[in-house]
């Protein structure tokens, strides 16, 4: 059953089959697809070109509108939207379903929203047919802080029910696919993670795509459904303009908190900054969720709350960022837990300690 203070209304699922073509075109990424492709897109802002892949031509004259998601070459006059485009990419033009499950794939995106059940209509009163959610996004005064209950609830509802129905509201819905992933990249072995503990996080390194070239860390909710994937780019020797990390654009990780899911329902977590951390703890059988970042909301609160949690091990970086975070995270976590935060080394983390270190670390003995 799921706890919260209002029953959660659903509805018949979604056909597996059924495709929202406007619902793809509007949150589709088309910068994302242009980098798929391995195009380059010139200029800045939202109206970028490209070489067009439809002609051969040597100056740019193929216009994108990122912000309206339409493109229009006026080379070769070819034009249209991000599906229209895609499904000339992958050949058959009138494939528009196919383009769409091929941008739903590439953006990390659902093929349709969540559907939700029409409202009651009351005498002389329309139907208000907007989601919240869709509200907030256009400027509207944000929620309030959630309480325990409320945040727990928001959590839970994006799990799917057991007849596969899809929650109304959904903050970081479950991905409709999963990403072709290597798990014998040499960067995983010399991290010293064990082939058992690869194949348990289901982590490997991603050849096309987003995610291309980047080892792939799978994020699950506390359900336990996928609902993202990072990227984490192999080495210190980054390319120019990338970034260590890569999440999907609309992801919330503020929603989640990375292997909760697989930390038994007990008193005592311990909750560490990054991925490794808390695959290194969970390898060692500690209980352990990183924050993905140096700050914890509200709704990660609750998550922890609804999950019996009382004392925490708070164990953040030996660097100035983690320990700027500590400071800051310390006096939120000691309204609702028994904290410890004991200080790491300089320069190292949960994942780099000694194993015996590390184990008088996360031990709760004082309370």
């Amino acid at each position: 059953m799921i706890r919260g203070l209002f029953p959660i209304q659903r509805r018949k699922s979604v056909p597996q089959d059924y495709i929202d073509f406007a619902y793809v075109k509007e949150y589709a990424s088309f910068e994302r697809v242009i980098a798929w492709y391995n195009l380059k897109l010139f200029g800045t802002g939202t109206q970028r070109s490209v070489l067009c892949p439809f002609h051969r031509e040597r100056k740019a004259s193929c216009k994108i509108d990122l912000d309206r998601n339409i493109f229009h070459c006026f080379g070769c006059e070819t034009k249209g939207n991000v599906l229209e485009f895609v499904a000339r990419m992958e050949g058959d033009e009138d494939d528009l379903r196919g383009a769409a499950i091929k941008i739903a794939e590439v953006c990390e995106i659902a093929l349709a929203p969540p559907r939700s059940p029409a409202p009651r209509r009351q005498p002389g009163r329309p139907a208000r047919r907007r989601r919240a959610a869709e509200v907030w996004a256009e400027g509207a005064a944000a929620p309030q802080k959630p309480s325990s209950t409320s945040a727990a609830r928001l959590a839970n509802d994006n799990a799917l029910a057991p007849d596969g129905t899809v929650p109304d509201g959904a903050i970081n819905p479950p991905l409709t696919f999963a990403l072709k992933l290597d798990p014998a990249h040499p960067y995983l072995a010399a991290r010293g993670l064990s082939p058992a503990t690869i194949a348990a996080f289901g982590l490997g390194h991603c050849a096309r795509g987003v995610m291309a070239g980047r080892i792939c860390i799978p994020i699950h909710d506390a359900a336990g459904q996928l609902v993202a994937y990072a990227g984490r780019w192999p080495g210190d020797d980054l390319p120019e303009g990338e970034e260590r990390y890569r999440l999907p654009a609309k992801f919330h990780k503020s929603a989640v908190l990375f292997n909760l899911h697989r930390v038994p329902e007990g008193e005592h977590l311990v909750l560490v900054e990054g991925y490794w951390s808390a695959i290194r703890l969970h390898a060692l059988r500690l209980p352990a969720a990183a924050l993905m970042g140096w700050s914890a909301s509200a709704e990660q609160l609750a998550l922890l709350r609804d999950r019996g949690v009382r004392f925490l091990t708070l164990l953040l970086d030996g660097d100035d960022a983690g320990r700027r975070g500590r400071e800051r995270v310390l006096p939120e976590l000691a309204q609702s837990f028994f904290v410890r935060a004991p200080l790491l080394p300089d320069g190292q983390k949960p994942d780099t300690l000694p194993e015996p270190l590390l184990r008088q670390l996360v031990a709760f003995d004082a309370l």
